[in-house]
């Protein structure tokens, strides 16, 4: 998939506009995704149309009353309403209010472009609206990007953010009611289940760590008890505890009760070693 700063949904009567607007946004160092064909609607085509719309960080419309009477272009915007896209409509033709039947541009403030000697003045205005938090609107789409991808296998959970992602999403969102656009219900979804499966992935590690430890301290116990068990003496046998028992009572407490902490199983093998410290400290001797 494409990633693009921009995506300039038009129609193609006002290509004259648009292509003015697009050297304006590629002057100001903005990479945008624009398709200047007039290729037959298709599957295929339609496709590539919405995997950019998906990867573009902004979404600009060009109003115009052909914009509003063209079948695709609607189809466009009402798309990137239901990504949860940032939308910035941008006026080069007056239209009668009628014509708009879309709630996505009605709610939203217009840059217009209609005074042709003006256009600096409100290109300036427009950039200004790209660039605005635009360190969210980027974490935005790359989340929708993943997010997609997520979807599309099926909500396999090899596509789940891990690590350093899942910390930088979960920082990001903590305060995402204030943010605009404000996340959609699949990239919610998406970040819950990484969160599920991070909380999975921990667990079935610590089960790999406990396993590892019980082994090893049943391996201890057998070499130092059984196999030379008529050379040692009680008091050696105690001794020697020292070596399997922290691994053990480690192993055991994980089974039990860190199943979602290792702090839990520390604090148990710390537990269970000072009273054996004071159990041969104090009461070994007197036994």
């Amino acid at each position: 998939m494409v990633l693009s700063d921009v995506f300039i949904s038009y129609s193609r009567k006002d290509a004259a506009f648009v292509d003015a607007l697009n050297k304006a946004l590629m002057k100001a160092g903005k990479n945008v995704w624009i398709d200047w064909e007039d290729i037959p609607y298709s599957a295929k085509w339609w496709d590539e149309i919405s995997q950019a719309i998906e990867g573009a960080t902004t979404f600009i419309c060009v109003l115009s009353p052909d914009y509003l009477a063209s079948r695709t272009c609607m189809e466009e915007l009402a798309l990137a309403e239901s990504l949860g896209k940032r939308i910035i409509p941008a006026l080069c033709k007056k239209f009668d209010a009628q014509q708009n039947t879309s709630n996505a541009i009605s709610k939203i403030n217009w840059v217009s472009f209609c005074d042709g000697a003006a256009f600096d003045h409100a290109f300036d205005g427009l950039l200004e609206t790209v660039n605005k938090d635009l360190d969210w609107v980027k974490f935005h789409t790359r989340l929708l990007v993943r997010a997609s991808e997520w979807a599309a296998k099926k909500n396999d959970n090899s596509y789940h953010l891990y690590g350093k992602d899942l910390e930088e999403a979960l920082a990001l969102t903590k305060n995402s009611r204030q943010k605009s656009p404000p996340l959609n219900t699949l990239q919610k979804n998406y970040i819950e289940s990484s969160m599920g499966g991070a909380v999975m992935l921990q667990r079935k590690q610590l089960r790999g760590f406990y396993l590892a430890a019980l082994i090893y301290s049943i391996a201890q116990i057998f070499v130092i008890y059984f196999w030379n068990f008529d050379s040692i003496s009680e008091t050696g046998m105690i001794k020697l505890s020292w070596v399997w028992l922290p691994g053990l009572s480690f192993a055991l407490a994980g089974f039990t009760i860190g199943k979602r902490s290792i702090k839990k199983s520390f604090i148990a093998m710390a537990v269970v070693m000072i009273v054996f410290f004071l159990f041969y400290a104090v009461l070994w001797d007197a036994l």
